[in-house]
């Protein structure tokens, strides 16, 4: 079994008062959300990716080499990258156990993130260390409705997923990436928060500290450029046992203090994910 870290994970310090939106973008951005620092264990994966599936704890590692040659390129990200993906998603969906295969595949967007150098601000999207997912259960019709237009409608009826698919664009050696066993997170420990973009508004979730038992947290320590992790955002499933959401966030790993290894760079592609039967 890989090591465990223990460390400090940024929950939702509840401030007990009705919630103003979160502002992303535009003139006057926002205040980030509260924040306590809870001490954590995070166990490595490493040699056990197997026993980690999208069906149970809500998240799987696969191994993809890209043939991206410039991750600065956005249009060859799309061009190259975006297929690589879903046919990548195509694979890894239809063998999962206890899941139908997907009857459509729809590849949305991308995000890279790039930690800051020492000493330096963010110059763009870096790593998150509060705990979240991206979007609630409500915001997922949203996002239907913005990417997949008339048809959205049609299909919404259906069984439907967001997945995220996670990668390093470099080597990760420090502020590695991080998600939950999805089953040790209760409906209860989550917060719905409204956030706003100049062009929509949309809700996402953040996580307060455990209440009745302790989160169960997991990643890939030394997490390579063809170590792609798979992790539910939403699934609109309502089974007895399927996890619906994943928690996650980056953290800092004691043994890679800052100064240690270059910064990290990763991507996240999304994808929404339908299908004909539950």
């Amino acid at each position: 079994m890989g090591r465990q870290v223990q460390t400090t994970i940024n929950y939702f310090d509840d401030p007990g008062v009705p919630l103003v939106p979160m502002i992303i973008g535009g003139p006057t951005p926002g205040k980030p959300q509260p924040k306590v620092a809870i001490p954590t264990t995070i166990t490595d994966v490493t040699g056990r990716e197997d026993e980690f599936s999208l069906d149970v704890q809500g998240f799987r590692y696969v191994k993809h080499e890209s043939e991206v040659m410039n991750w600065d390129d956005d249009e060859e990200i799309k061009r190259v990258n975006y297929p690589e993906m879903e046919k990548l998603c195509w694979k890894v969906l239809s063998e999962t156990a206890n899941l139908p295969k997907p009857s459509e595949i729809h590849i949305l967007t991308h995000i890279i993130r790039r930690g800051p150098k020492d000493g330096e601000g963010p110059k763009g999207p870096a790593p998150l260390y509060g705990v979240h997912v991206d979007q609630s259960f409500n915001a997922a019709e949203g996002v239907a409705q913005r990417w997949l237009g008339d048809r959205a409608e049609e299909l919404l009826k259906k069984r439907y997923q967001i997945i995220n698919m996670w990668r390093p664009i470099r080597p990760i050696t420090r502020d590695p990436f991080s998600v939950s066993d999805a089953r040790s997170i209760p409906d209860s420990d989550l917060v719905f928060v409204p956030v706003r973009f100049p062009d929509h508004d949309t809700e996402a979730v953040e996580v307060r500290p455990p209440t009745d038992s302790p989160h169960k947290w997991y990643f890939k320590d030394q997490q390579q450029t063809d170590d792609v992790l798979f992790f539910k955002q939403v699934d609109s499933s309502t089974k007895p046992g399927v996890p619906r959401r994943v928690p996650h966030c980056a953290f800092k790993d004691p043994e890679a203090p800052e100064g240690s290894g270059e910064p990290r760079v990763s991507i996240e592609v999304r994808a929404f994910v339908f299908y004909d039967e539950e």
